[in-house]
């Protein structure tokens, strides 16, 4: 992982960078999983790297603003999360905050941050209700760019139901892992479907080789997997002597899992996407980010959206300065929005804080070692 995961320290790290000509010094802070457990590390890394490429390039562009970036890491722990945004908020008095991985973090300081009337731009977190709870407040000062759990669950159901007879899931039992499996049976319902088993595994479960026996027995032929150790169920497979069609979130699209198990036990995978590596512009965003990352950098989705969320903010800031309402406005009226994600040119609007919408979400699928877009 790259250096700021050892950050410990309330402060991880704050980035100045100005232009020649840079007339408003403009705080902008982030509060993101820079330390704990490894996913939510692979999460927070690779979101915060496309927040600092986009900041770079804007600095190299003629800026029309001093940027200081302030980042907190959170260390997935919500009471922490709290602390620093209130920090930002009161202490730091920075103009808009990105931020974070951990789902139950946003919804934690998302209301602070509302009530203080100050822009959040939630990312990478995924949990369906993050903007939906705010957007009929007057005005709504939550906004996301990331991936939706209801949009590629919706993308992963209904093409599961279409290609497969029997289909089974294993969740975890975190909090995570039991929201999805809820909306995952709730789908399922509305789709007129039965799964033909549902197992569970706890976080400190280190083998699921029982439960991969009964999916099995069931006659699965696609599993759901959505606990959050992905690997334990690949190594269980060749234990149980079984073989079915992974499909999981987009968790499963990082390198790590690809170092991890090898692309051999990938194969064929399926997980919810909003990055298509067939587009020019991704191709060339992904040589940007091996430029300046190297092997530290490993998830092309999660960055992309973490460039796309700090470009919309930094358009934002050009077009309000430091104004926290102004810049509140400015993100709804954006409608120019040239994204490398599947974000749309028009991102938001006055009952939309969504960056991606439905359409925008697409399914992947590992092909010898990449994952591509998924032909249906």
């Amino acid at each position: 992982m790259f250096g700021t995961r050892g950050m410990t320290a309330v402060l991880a790290g704050v980035f100045a960078v100005a232009g020649p000509a840079a007339a408003e010094t403009v705080k902008i802070g982030a509060v993101q999983g820079l330390s704990g457990p490894p996913a939510i590390v692979d999460f927070g890394e690779s979101y915060l790297q496309g927040n600092q490429l986009a900041l770079k390039e804007y600095n190299a562009n003629n800026p029309k603003h001093q940027i200081e970036f302030i980042v907190y890491n959170d260390e997935a722990n919500p009471q922490r999360a709290v602390s620093l945004v209130q920090r930002l908020i009161s202490n730091d008095q920075v103009s808009i905050v990105v931020g974070t991985v951990n789902s139950g973090n946003v919804a934690a300081f998302a209301p602070i941050m509302q009530q203080a009337r100050v822009p959040l731009m939630a990312g990478p977190a995924i949990a369906t209700n993050i903007t939906a709870k705010f957007i009929d407040q007057d005005p709504s000062y939550i906004f996301r760019c990331s991936m939706v759990e209801k949009y590629q669950v919706d993308a992963i159901l209904d093409w599961g139901v279409k290609t497969f007879d029997k289909i089974g899931m294993l969740h975890g039992t975190t909090g995570y892992g039991m929201f999805a499996a809820g909306e995952i049976q709730k789908g399922m319902e509305e789709r007129g479907v039965k799964l033909v088993a549902v197992e569970s595994g706890s976080p400190q479960a280190n083998d699921v080789t029982p439960q991969a026996l009964q999916l099995k027995n069931a006659g699965a032929e696609l599993v759901l997997l959505f606990h959050d150790s992905f690997e334990l169920l690949y190594r269980a497979l060749p234990k149980a002597d079984y073989r079915p069609v992974i499909a999981g979130n987009w968790g499963m699209s990082s390198q790590m899992i690809l170092n991890i198990l090898g692309k051999e036990a990938l194969e064929g995978s399926v997980m919810g996407q909003a990055l298509d590596m067939n587009d020019p512009k991704a191709q060339e965003f992904d040589a940007k980010m091996k430029a300046e990352y190297g092997d530290k950098y490993r998830w092309p989705v999660v960055a992309s959206l973490g460039y796309d969320a700090m470009r919309l903010v930094l358009q934002a800031v050009d077009m309000a300065g430091g104004d926290r309402d102004a810049i509140r406005d400015a993100l709804e009226k954006i409608d120019n929005f040239d994204a490398v994600s599947g974000t749309p040119a028009k991102p938001f609007g006055p009952k939309d804080h969504e960056c991606l919408d439905a359409d925008n979400v697409f399914l992947g699928v590992w092909r010898d070692g990449q994952v591509v877009k998924l032909e249906q």
